[in-house]
């Protein structure tokens, strides 16, 4: 692994106060903020397992979306209230740039330094300054919220990607359950991949576990999103549980 990456890995775990943009998210911290009484107004339908349709049995289940608005505004309220209660300290980014760098440490061997490289859901960037302090300088981030002057990741929306076809080597996701339709949103991930690009996704929990407060589309079975993805993805490259992550990366046939 890069020196950057531990050396940068370092700073962010002892630097008093945080380190690099993370530091400067704690500027957004609201001590006065009740979440009770300030919460968006969205929040009073979708909240803890409330707001979920209803379920269909074999079926996947939805969570009761007045409209597509409706489910945007409820997805950008995570980054917010994360904002609000300042979830950024040291050991918690240093965990995920760890849990990050281990997803990502066998693309050194799969993918050019050059590859394009798109995550989905990005929020606040960690995993894809990860992908950079590991070479991969063309890795960048979308997020229907990707919060203020966020220097990894851009607005945009996983279900509609501004990208043309056939035109990123990886996108990596570990927020499919925030899909308003899922297998729409598949379709959509596999339009943009290369021929022999690659598909990553880490999907965490299944049945009751996969209900939380932000997703949006719950399943009873990984085998669930399985069956949906090889319908628009050539190859399953590996399929791995890691204590409550399934770890599944897939390929698209080269012509």
């Amino acid at each position: 692994m890069t020196i950057k990456y531990w050396f940068k890995t370092a700073l962010y775990r002892f630097t008093p106060g945080g380190y690099g943009y993370p530091r400067k998210l704690r500027r957004y911290c609201d001590p006065n903020f009740d979440w009770e009484r300030d919460r968006h107004p969205v929040r009073h339908k979708h909240f803890g397992d409330k707001g979920w349709g209803s379920q269909v049995e074999g079926q996947l289940q939805y969570r009761d979306y007045h409209n597509y608005q409706e489910y945007l505004e409820h997805q950008k309220q995570k980054l917010n209230e994360m904002l609000t209660c300042a979830r950024f300290d040291n050991r918690t980014i240093v965990k995920y740039r760890l849990k990050f760098v281990r997803r990502f440490r066998h693309l050194l061997g799969l993918l050019p330094p050059h590859a394009r490289v798109l995550c989905l859901g990005a929020r606040q960037g960690t995993e894809v300054e990860v992908l950079r302090d590991m070479g991969f300088h063309q890795a960048r981030g979308i997020d229907v919220n990707p919060g203020p002057e966020n220097p990894f990741v851009t607005e945009g929306d996983f279900m509609r990607l501004s990208e043309p076809d056939s035109s990123l080597d990886m996108i990596y996701s570990n927020c499919l359950d925030h899909a308003y339709d899922l297998e729409a949103a598949l379709a959509e991930h596999a339009r943009v991949l290369k021929p022999g690009g690659y598909a990553l996704y880490d999907l965490l929990g299944e049945g009751d576990d996969n209900r939380g407060p932000f997703e949006a589309v719950a399943w009873n079975s990984y085998e669930e999103v399985l069956s949906l993805a090889l319908k628009h993805f050539d190859r399953l490259v590996s399929w791995e549980r890691k204590s409550d992550v399934l770890q599944l990366t897939l390929a698209k046939a080269i012509n």
